[in-house]
């Protein structure tokens, strides 16, 4: 099939495809396995989906800019930067400052931009499982395992269909009649006939269906977590949690992150030094989900962590430092550990202009080994199922255990004076403010919180469009170097959704470039 499938070059390799286009989905950085015998057994079928798992932290998803597109957490910082809590203080060499100033929507015929790598990123994803999940029935093994391997399947097709939903249109809310992304469930090649967009609803239906499986799946054994980098049985429920609060299911979003929570051996960080230790370790206490970067398989300057450690010479985020919105700032009291993460207010005569040395910089995370560009990349942590627990029971109007579910984290971070913070507010799921303002409601600290605990790794512009507030970088002596042309209050505005790439229209007979196009 033309359309973006000619774009999901990155097929499998027991696919068949050959030449370059395997190397971006080696199963491990020196081992590919052909066809015949990718299935064969369970032990080589896993290797299959180790090569998922490794594609999603590598970089090449565009013919260009290559450098801003690297996974997930490339992800987590464009949707970051599209809201009002996390910015760049220059524009340095370029990269993500077109998410942040909104301007890259406008380039959807291209690409080298972002509309076509974040397509490119998610649909190759779901292109490759799709060649594991049918094989159900003919891999040979135990079949707790096998049923393992294709819950892990089917829990990253769920999350990649999520994170396109959210990408590519408006939240679930309101919106279930819009249209949605087109939907694949079985193997695709350059011969197959692509496929129109459907509604938001269809697509819920398939990453609900896709996530109740799995969890099924993984139910029969729950320990079966080799690796960080897999998904599993708790990282199927916690994606279920985000997807119920999306769809404002407050019940079931209680039910999925509350089992979520049950990963034995799983807490919250408590100790400083691994609050301060740039959240670069996939073994550090509360992560339930993450890549391990070793020395050969680390992208250098297409990584996170050279978009984000300013004390790194020579790596993009010296020249363009990533900081937090200073009313934000302002809010963390003085007792609370978290404030160390940035930089306060400097003195003019400090401020760099480059390097770590700049107002309400960021210090929460840094590469492990700046010698060696390593660093591993954290996708999933205990405290943000703590968050979204502590939510749906206030919009369930559980307020009582709201509360005691929020200070859970809130007296690990702010011993002293969490109490102080929690006793004037009132018991209420109203939000009586956006992007700045007092906090007085339950459910105002609960997502302030959110806002601080979760910084630079939930992706800010999903809450902004789940929550209908829109943003505002306006608050008084804001920090911003971009404060926007247009009504960023607006809560459904079409600038929060990207555009189509023009690559994905040009072949599929199924889309009209004009009809099904988002918003320009």
């Amino acid at each position: 099939m033309k359309k973006i499938l000619a774009i999901l070059m990155f097929l499998p390799v027991f696919a068949g495809i050959t030449s370059c286009d395997q190397e971006l989905l080696e199963t491990a950085p020196t081992e590919k396995v052909d066809g015949p015998t990718i299935f064969a057994n369970i032990n080589s079928a896993q290797v299959a989906m180790d090569g998922v798992y490794r594609l999603l932290f590598v970089s090449g998803w565009t013919d260009g800019n290559t450098h801003q597109n690297f996974g997930i957490l490339s992800t987590n910082m464009f949707t970051s930067l599209m809201g009002e809590d996390f910015l760049q203080d220059q524009i340095g060499n370029g990269w993500f400052y077109f998410d942040y100033r909104y301007d890259v929507r406008s380039r959807f015929t291209s690409t080298n931009w972002r509309s076509y790598g974040t397509w490119n990123f998610y649909y190759t994803l779901i292109n490759n499982v799709n060649y594991i999940i049918p094989q159900k029935e003919t891999i040979i093994g135990d079949p707790v395992l096998v049923d393992n391997l294709i819950a892990q399947a089917l829990t990253i097709r769920a999350y990649s269909y999520f994170q396109l939903i959210q990408i590519f249109q408006q939240t679930y809310k309101g919106h279930e009649s819009f249209p949605g992304v087109p939907l694949y469930t079985e193997p695709t090649t350059a011969q197959s006939e692509g496929k129109g967009r459907g509604t938001v609803q269809e697509v819920y239906d398939q990453i609900n269906k896709d996530l109740d499986d799995a969890i099924a799946m993984f139910a029969k054994d729950k320990s079966l977590q080799t690796h960080k980098s897999h998904v599993d049985y708790y990282i199927a429920n916690a994606i279920k949690a985000r997807v119920c609060l999306v769809m404002n299911k407050w019940d079931d979003a209680v039910k999925y992150s509350s089992e979520a929570l049950t990963k034995p051996g799983l807490t919250m960080v408590s100790s400083e030094a691994e609050l301060f230790s740039g959240f670069n370790n996939r073994n550090m206490t509360g992560v339930m989900w993450g890549s391990e970067v070793i020395a050969d398989q680390s992208t250098i300057y297409a990584s996170f962590y050279s978009h984000m450690d300013s004390e790194a010479s020579g790596m993009y985020g010296a020249g363009s430092r990533k900081c937090i919105y200073n009313w934000l700032y302002d809010q963390i009291p003085e007792t609370d550990v978290r404030k160390q993460w940035w930089n306060g207010k400097l003195p003019d005569a400090q401020v760099k202009s480059s390097g770590p040395n700049q107002s309400y910089n960021q210090f929460k995370y840094r590469f492990s080994d700046k010698a060696k560009y390593l660093g591993d990349y954290i996708y999933m942590r205990a405290e943000e199922m703590v968050l979204v627990k502590a939510e749906a029971l206030a919009h369930a109007g559980k307020f009582d255990e709201a509360k005691t579910t929020l200070e859970s984290l809130m007296k690990l971070r702010n011993p002293s004076g969490y109490a102080d913070q929690l006793a004037s507010l009132t018991n209420s799921a109203a939000i009586s403010f956006t992007s700045f303002g007092a906090t007085t409601t339950l459910m105002d600290m609960i997502l302030l919180q959110r806002r601080i605990e979760l910084w630079g790794e939930s992706e800010r512009i999903f809450d902004i469009l789940r929550q209908k507030t829109g943003f505002d970088r306006n608050a008084p002596n804001s920090n911003h170097s971009q404060k926007l042309n247009f009504d960023t209050r607006q809560p459904d505005s079409k600038e929060f959704i990207l555009t189509i790439p023009q690559k994905e229209f040009d072949g599929n007979p199924n889309l009209d470039a004009t009809a099904d196009q988002n918003p320009i």
